[in-house]
């Protein structure tokens, strides 16, 4: 019985691993890395017509909200890495695993949590115009700009 047990929790640290791996790539992935392109790259300051002054505002917020998750993505990175050498031990002891995944779990709602703010933030600035125009950018969403990469609106493939 606890053959049967252990065999079944690695093979779930397994599928847990290739779902982290297939989620980290994305729709669409293809087996490479994603590429940035010229080609979908948005300038939101020259398309939403951005005053200086929110240029200004969501500069600084993207930098507040950079420095406030860079550690945390760290730690992030880190324990995704600890949790995967754990896949790798023939008997991994249970409560760390879970203490591991929950770890795993609440740096990534920390992580959401701050970027949720900025995007609040970031969504505050723009007028309903400005608005209107980013989501029909990001392909309804809505989302606060980064640089004018990412989201899932035209031409990307997120």
């Amino acid at each position: 019985m606890k053959r049967k047990l252990m065999l079944f929790i690695l093979t779930l640290l397994l599928v847990f691993g290739i779902v982290q791996i297939a989620s980290a790539a994305g729709p669409g992935w293809s087996g490479g890395p994603r590429a940035l392109s010229s080609d979908n790259w948005v300038n939101l300051a020259e398309t939403l017509k951005l005053t200086d002054q929110q240029i200004s505002k969501m500069r600084e917020i993207q930098q507040n909200s950079y420095r406030q998750t860079r550690d945390l993505r760290i730690k992030l990175q880190d324990s995704m890495f600890e949790l995967r050498q754990m896949q790798l031990e023939k008997n991994p002891d249970k409560a760390k695993v879970d203490a591991k995944i929950k770890e795993v779990n609440d740096l990534r709602s920390k992580l959401y949590d701050v970027r949720q703010q900025s995007r609040q933030q970031c969504q505050n600035i723009l007028t309903p115009e400005q608005l209107a125009q980013l989501a029909k950018i990001r392909g309804g969403c809505g989302l606060c700009p980064k640089a004018g990469v990412g989201g899932t609106g035209q031409g990307n493939s997120r």
